[in-house]
């Protein structure tokens, strides 16, 4: 079972709404809100770069064993990646917590329509660790869903 959390406007920018969905074991999913602008106005995902800059390295992240070795530690504005619209519009996409990058979904750089056809689960974009002391803590900045829902209401 997972809480639902929301960050709207990630990094102060505009449209950037993205879920955060804690397991009880305290992994965090993070992907695309449906209030995220690149889902506005019948926008359709056509790409998902995970390769965001010269320094960003996450689609080669390797992560082994029970302590999870080799896990890319990112602040709340670590960008996980960008996407692309078919407008042509690019949108960051960024973790919203802090953690340990366990794993990016690679079937999005294959099948990007996922993130417009089935964001909440296998459209997500990454899977996090929170610090172990931060597991509780860690999305106390993030809306819950009620209050999400009370300010995006579904259509």
């Amino acid at each position: 079972d997972y809480k639902h959390f929301f960050a709207v406007g990630a990094c102060g920018e505009e449209g950037a709404d993205q879920y955060v969905y804690q397991h009880f074991n305290t992994l965090c999913v993070v992907g695309l809100a449906p209030s995220h602008a690149a889902l506005a106005g019948g926008r359709k995902v056509v790409e998902v770069d995970f390769q965001t800059g010269k320094t960003n390295k996450l689609d080669t992240n390797k992560v082994s064993g029970k302590k999870k070795s080799g896990a890319i530690f990112l602040t709340e504005e670590g960008r996980l990646c960008d996407v692309v619209c078919d407008d042509g519009s690019r949108h960051k996409i960024r973790s919203c917590i802090r953690g340990h990058l366990l794993e990016l979904n690679e079937r999005l750089k294959e099948e990007p329509g996922l993130l417009n056809t089935k964001p909440g689960t296998e459209g997500f974009v990454a899977v996090i660790q929170p610090k172990r002391e931060e597991e509780k803590s860690v999305c106390g900045a993030l809306l819950t869903q009620e209050l999400y829902l009370s300010r995006f209401p579904p259509e």
